[in-house]
């Protein structure tokens, strides 16, 4: 789902913001080596827009930075449920909290809440990572992988290497909960 929020200065947005910035990139520039429209990464920055996963990925593309460079990592190995961190990665219909990301970035868990026709975006993308694994704790998920396409159910995982191109959606009435293994972390 788009959450629509105020800007603040740990927002995903104010961190690509200041990022470019500090790299001395007009939005222009950003543009232009993203391949992204101006007015979409000025609405992005601001949050006033979600970004597809593809979207997310050719912006920190262009920046020269890994995903989870944009999101705090919980600082200890417990993370309860509450405190779990939001991201969001990407995608419509969607809630990502970061359950950890390892003691060195070896490796990045995510639990996601897909909405009922929520997904990654139309447009395939490659995750900087080699190993993606899913498992689907409620509800359905269908993942396309390298022009595959998988069904998943409760209890159904799924690996396969980041770098190739895929995309998910939830096709299912109700919310989808899904468990994100990321390696090594983005």
């Amino acid at each position: 789902m788009s959450r629509a929020s105020s800007p603040t200065e740990t927002g995903i947005g104010a961190r690509l913001r200041r990022i470019r910035k500090a790299q001395g990139l007009t939005l222009e520039q950003l543009a232009m080596r993203s391949g992204l429209d101006k007015s979409f990464l000025s609405r992005l920055e601001r949050e006033a827009t979600a970004a597809s996963v593809a979207s997310l990925l050719k912006v920190c593309a262009a920046l020269g930075i890994q995903p989870g460079v944009l999101f705090e990592a919980p600082k200890t190995r417990l993370v309860r449920k509450d405190e779990a961190v939001a991201a969001h990665f990407g995608g419509v219909g969607v809630q990502d909290h970061i359950l950890s990301r390892g003691l060195e970035g070896e490796v990045m868990v995510l639990r996601t809440e897909i909405a009922p026709g929520g997904h990654g975006g139309k447009e395939p993308y490659r995750f900087p990572a080699n190993t993606d694994f899913i498992t689907v704790l409620k509800g359905q998920l269908t993942v396309w992988v390298a022009e595959e396409e998988y069904r998943l159910g409760p209890g159904d995982s799924l690996t396969f290497s980041g770098r190739d191109p895929h995309t998910w959606r939830n096709p299912g009435p109700t919310p989808t909960v899904v468990i994100w293994v990321l390696c090594p972390a983005p």
